[in-house]
């Protein structure tokens, strides 16, 4: 494809690229808060058990922010393949397989999240219920006392069932999906800013939305780097980034993205920072002869 070609193409598919940045980063936001708003607080409940017995009461609020995020997940594979085509067509150091991971890794995290909510319903159901023992559990736990609800013994058994139950197409699925989409989060951005195509700044806020998707260190924090950043690229798919894109976006060609003082114009793309003008020194003035004392001739007396 050519680079006339390559330029078309992206003014057609920006807009609906944009689009897809923008439903990706609001659909991950709003699962989050109504996943986080599910549990109630139940005094004397750990979080875990609490979180089963809303899920139980409530499973549509559930399904609900499973669903935004599933859909997040695949919104994101139009965002990434956009990027990934504009990297291609202006550097060749990014290898072609990336487009497979760009596909099914966002896919398989849909799918996951989809069984999972449904074995996390049964598994809530079955909790609330009190319809479980564990016939085999160590003798030296306190398992033996299951089911409950309240207190630490309710969070063992909550964590227990939890693995009794757990779903391993589930796991396996969102493993793979999280990496994948982490993977694409890290290696698409830094790509992007050797083609020219992303600021240092969008560059390396990718790097740590990738990172927090597979390791949540905070609730609701990673959420809102990854929204803001799916956000920040869709504004500059179509143009509207704050001081203008980068000129790799016009030209086609790996060109740098330009620094803070290249935009105020004191330097040139890719130089040494022009000389600030200074003012002339004003002229010295002509310091003033010295003048020589008068000599006084004494007079004579005749």
């Amino acid at each position: 494809m050519s680079t006339e070609d390559q330029l078309t193409w992206e003014a057609r598919f920006g807009r609906p690229a944009a689009l897809a940045a923008f439903a990706a980063g609001l659909l991950l936001f709003a699962g989050t808060i109504v996943l986080l708003s599910i549990p109630e607080g139940r005094n004397g409940v750990e979080p875990r058990p609490d979180f089963l017995l809303s899920v139980d009461q409530s499973p549509g609020s559930f399904y609900a922010a499973t669903a935004l995020q599933a859909v997040a997940a695949l919104a994101m594979i139009m965002v990434f393949f956009y990027l990934f085509r504009a990297i291609i067509a202006r550097t060749a150091n990014i290898p072609r397989w990336f487009v497979y991971v760009i596909v099914i890794g966002p896919a398989m995290y849909a799918a996951g999240q989809f069984v999972s909510a449904v074995t996390q319903v049964d598994i809530a159901e079955t909790f609330a219920n009190q319809d479980y023992s564990f016939p085999d559990a160590d003798p030296d736990s306190n398992l033996d006392q299951c089911p409950a609800i309240r207190g630490n013994l309710g969070e063992d058994c909550a964590e227990e069932l939890a693995r009794d139950k757990a779903n391993g197409a589930a796991i396996g699925l969102g493993l793979i999906g999280s990496v994948s989409i982490a993977f694409l989060f890290v290696m698409l951005p830094l790509r992007a800013r050797r083609a020219g195509l992303l600021s240092p700044f969008m560059s390396i806020l990718g790097v740590f939305a990738g990172i927090l998707f597979v390791l949540p260190l905070f609730p609701g924090v990673p959420v809102v780097i990854q929204a803001f950043w799916l956000g920040a690229v869709g504004a500059l798919f179509l143009g509207s980034w704050p001081g203008g894109r980068g000129p790799a976006w016009e030209t086609g060609n790996a060109d740098p993205w330009p620094s803070a003082a290249e935009r105020r114009g004191l330097a040139q793309p890719g130089g040494e920072p022009e000389p600030e003008p200074h003012e002339a020194p004003p002229a010295a003035e002509p310091e003033p002869a010295p003048q020589r004392p008068s000599s006084r001739k004494r007079k004579r007396k005749r």
